[in-house]
């Protein structure tokens, strides 16, 4: 009864990070509480658990720290747990995954793919809406006082065009999650034609691809697209130099795909306004918040430099950066301008900004879970249906070049799910490896 229902509100969890954040976050606790309750539950050992076990830890020293500086003041550990140590809670997402039995995998696994079906339907619908979806569904019992409305692009003939965002609230965060689901999309199709699938299959997968990439496009968060190309780039290489999957044939037959997308796309980009504003800022024209970034992240330099160590401590960001943004003001007067409408909220670059909070360790602790999720994808035997799944793992370490993906409760959570998934494999291939070497032992003895 007790894994029925935590398998259930794991499920939900996963399911509802499309529909709305809050509502993942309360399944998540409630398939957290039954989990902590599952009999025989796993002994996690994976290099994956021991780098966020570190990765965690250390942010808990620079709180103390922090906390010791500023003469044990309580209320700078309720600002540090307000900010980006609110994110730690969100671990239970990964941790909450290992309890599922080895024969619920599949069940698990379409929990994601209902998840990701979501988000392409609500996106497409989105493009479609001056309304936010959101609003739609808020309104209905409480009074919002935020903007109802989505971006207007322009028109395709007579029809209006909306920047996406799904059931989200910001195109970037709706972006990070079309990241995480889009290389599952490409590769879905790939398999399909691959193994000589049904007609119909093969058609409903093209189907969705589409879709996918129409609702990416018109979203045009740029830091996601960069990293998705690099997961779907690092999902070829493996096919082609590990798995040795891809023929000559294969490769034609998608180049001419891709060739007759582009024709498309650029039809598209001369005749309509909606397109061109997609398509412009893909291949150099400048969005209005490009400059932002520079600007801020020159704010962000001091800081580091200044607390290369322990940074500076969650939950003081906001105060310092201020102080930062107002001693370069005063050092460029013809730039103050710049340096006061920049968004401020966080750096703009998950490297820059975890440094600054949390000094350099966390950064290289944060660059070990990146390559220990590289190794798994290279060097371990998992199956090609997860690997396609999870690749967008990869990509999520290359957008945050250019956004703060990993201070976002929406992006992060699912984050934490997919690596959660793949550490299952993990774990099993490294039961099965001390399996052999106790084996191995005992013939020797």
């Amino acid at each position: 009864m007790i894994y029925r229902l935590y398998r259930s509100f794991l499920a939900l969890s996963i399911i509802s990070c499309a529909l709305s954040v809050s509502l993942s976050q309360l399944f998540l606790l409630l398939s957290f509480v039954f989990f902590l309750f599952l009999d025989g539950k796993p002994k996690l050992s994976s290099q994956i658990v021991k780098i966020l076990f570190i990765f965690y830890l250390w942010q808990i020293v620079t709180v103390l720290y922090h906390f010791a500086g500023e003469g044990f003041d309580v209320t700078s550990i309720k600002h540090a747990f307000r900010d980006e140590m609110k994110d730690i809670f969100l671990v239970t997402a990964f941790v909450s995954v290992q309890g599922i039995k080895k024969e619920d995998r599949t069940y698990l696994y379409k929990s994601f793919f209902i998840f990701s079906i979501l988000i392409v339907i609500s996106g497409f619908i989105s493009i479609f809406s001056m309304t936010r979806l959101s609003r739609l569904i808020s309104d209905l019992y409480k009074t919002s006082s935020s903007w109802p409305y989505q971006h207007h692009y322009g028109n395709i003939g007579k029809l209006n065009i909306y920047l996406p965002i799904g059931l989200m609230n910001t195109h970037l965060t709706f972006g990070g999650l079309l990241a995480f689901i889009f290389p599952g999309f490409v590769f879905r199709l790939y398999d399909s034609w691959y193994n000589k699938s049904s007609k119909t299959k093969i058609t409903i997968d093209a189907v969705l691809l589409l879709l996918v990439s129409i609702v990416f496009l018109f979203n045009n968060a740029r830091s996601s697209l960069f990293g998705t190309l690099v997961s779907v780039l690092f999902g070829i290489y493996i096919l082609i130099f590990i798995d040795k999957d891809i023929s000559k044939k294969v490769i034609k037959r998608t180049s001419f795909a891709i060739f007759a997308f582009l024709i498309l796309l650029f039809i598209g980009y001369l005749s309509t306004n909606a397109v061109k504003r997609v398509v412009d800022p893909l291949f150099g024209g400048e969005k209005h918040t490009d400059s932002g970034r520079t600007f801020i992240w020159d704010s962000t330099f001091p800081l580091i430099e200044a607390n290369p160590i322990f940074g500076i401590g969650s939950g003081n960001y906001q105060k310092e950066i201020e102080v930062s943004r107002k001693t370069k003001e005063k050092e460029n007067r013809e730039l103050a301008f710049f340096y006061e409408v920049t968004q401020r909220g966080h750096a703009h670059n998950d490297y820059f900004h975890l440094t600054a909070i949390f000094g350099f360790p966390q950064t290289v602790f944060y660059l070990f879970l990146f390559g220990s999720i590289l190794y798994i994808h290279l060097n371990q035997n998992i199956p090609k249906q997860i690997r396609f799944m999870t690749y967008g793992l990869v990509g999520f370490f290359f957008s945050g070049l250019l956004q703060c993906y990993f201070q976002d409760d929406e992006v992060l959570i699912v984050f934490y799910f997919l690596l959660g998934y793949l550490n299952l494999y993990t774990e099993e291939n490294l039961n099965i490896l001390q399996s052999k070497e106790n084996e191995e032992s005992r013939t020797d003895t």
